[in-house]
């Protein structure tokens, strides 16, 4: 039976892919994007394969839907949640990552079939999974952003609205701030789990965004 938490490392797929994990909304889809113009490669959004598998699944109760918990909680309920108790939030969306890792797996087996560049980028890429992997990238990072203010959130709503989800549902002060205290709870998840596992970990600075994103793509694509 084949093993589905192992890519084809056939025609150089293993050093041809990068995997950029991190929790949501501290910069890994511009990351890639930055990355992909830099060596000519392209992007695949682990939320994508997400979705698709999402619509193929009639049982709507596993773990694939863990996340629909969160819409069915009342205003004070989800602030309580994000505020006080981030960890729930991280351990559904890590039951979710979970729940369709298989897919990603069985995505990333077929680029040994092409001859590009491929990075894969996602809430889904858990430094424990890809540990896991037997045949796994040469190029795996995890980022995050420990300091991640209401603050940024804020500006990027008002600078990108037609590209923030947020702002297209109307959050308002209390909700983005209920983000943001997740997003750090989450990130220093992955700053522990990458370590643990020992994948380079990088923080993106809110502050300092554009130097950031640079410094990580020299410190990926150096010899």
């Amino acid at each position: 039976m084949k093993n589905l938490n192992n890519m084809n490392p056939d025609n150089n797929s293993i050093d041809r892919t990068y995997f950029i994990g991190g929790p949501p909304r501290v910069g890994k889809t511009t990351l890639s994007y930055a990355l992909a113009k830099k060596i000519e490669g392209h992007v695949v959004s682990t939320d994508a394969i997400r979705d698709a598998v999402k619509k193929g699944t009639t049982d709507k109760s596993g773990d694939l839907f863990r996340l629909r918990r969160e819409n069915d909680l009342s205003e004070e309920e989800w602030l309580k949640e994000h505020l006080e108790s981030p960890e729930i939030t991280i351990d559904n969306q890590n039951r979710e990552s979970f729940a369709f890792w298989n897919s990603i797996v069985a995505f990333c087996d077929t680029f040994c079939e092409d001859n590009a560049k491929h990075i894969v980028e996602g809430v889904a890429l858990l430094p424990y999974l890809v540990s896991e992997m037997k045949n796994k990238p040469s190029h795996v990072i995890f980022v995050g952003n420990t300091n991640k203010t209401a603050k940024a959130m804020i500006l990027y709503m008002e600078k990108y609205p037609e590209q923030d989800w947020m702002a297209t549902l109307n959050y308002g002060e209390k909700r983005i701030e209920g983000m943001a205290n997740f997003v750090r709870a989450m990130s220093q998840y992955f700053k522990n789990e990458a370590i643990k596992y020992g994948f380079p970990y990088y923080e993106i600075d809110g502050d300092n965004f554009e130097s950031s994103i640079e410094n990580i793509i020299d410190k990926m694509i150096k010899p």
